[in-house]
């Protein structure tokens, strides 16, 4: 009479079967997520490879292993937010841009972040100055094609005309949006119940393209 007791979980071979291959971790984006935590609570300046590696308990030549060097870190942390939040084009990124907005503030150490980071690299040879350079000159641009889509064609070349100082009215709504995002950012961090991120943005935005339309009927 054959025994009813559990079976002997054994391979064919006689040998027990190999236990379930634990899941590999990404130290790398392990290492950017936490540098990018890092550098939002002390900035750049502040912050060494020692003390990220020290969070990730590792070594800092563990953190190279990843990133050749702590610049090399900083441009794939900035780069990493870009990567998380891909922006669509033309008109829709005017509705991306609230969206983006209210995103933010479910996510505060992403908007410290960068509102840290834009403002620290402001100073003379900080390390992401050309990175953000070219970040809010590509984001202009972008912008800037989204506010004539909205605004339309009867308008199209009376705001993508060159004013005296040589930009256009929407090239300086663009920048008026991405100044009103940074600026918001500021203040929602300092004290998240004062501002609603996503309304004022949506406010300023469309407050901007009635102001282009007038000035286009006024034309």
């Amino acid at each position: 009479m054959s025994e009813t007791g559990p079976r002997d979980q054994r391979s064919s071979g006689g040998r027990p079967p190999s236990p379930t291959p634990r899941r590999r971790v990404n130290r790398r984006e392990q290492i950017l997520r936490t540098a990018a935590d890092v550098f939002a609570a002390r900035g750049f300046n502040n912050t060494s490879l020692a003390d990220i590696a020290a969070t990730l308990d590792i070594t800092p030549a563990g953190v190279l292993h990843h990133f050749g060097s702590k610049t090399e870190l900083l441009t794939a942390v900035l780069e990493l937010r870009d990567t998380d939040d891909p922006a669509p084009k033309g008109d829709q990124m005017l509705e991306h841009l609230v969206t983006t907005a209210a995103r933010n503030s479910e996510r505060p150490g992403t908007t410290r972040l960068y509102a840290v980071l834009s403002a620290e690299s402001a100073t003379a040879d900080h390390p992401a100055r050309a990175w953000f350079r070219e970040r809010y000159a590509v984001l202009r641009q972008e912008v800037e094609e989204a506010v004539l889509d909205r605004i339309g064609p009867r308008y199209r070349d009376m705001a993508s005309t060159p004013g005296p100082g040589g930009h256009t009215p929407a090239r300086s709504a663009a920048a008026a949006i991405l100044a009103t995002m940074d600026g918001l950012q500021v203040q929602w961090l300092l004290d998240p119940d004062s501002v609603d991120m996503a309304t004022v943005t949506e406010l300023v935005t469309d407050a901007l393209v009635t102001r282009l339309r007038a000035i286009g009927d006024q034309g």
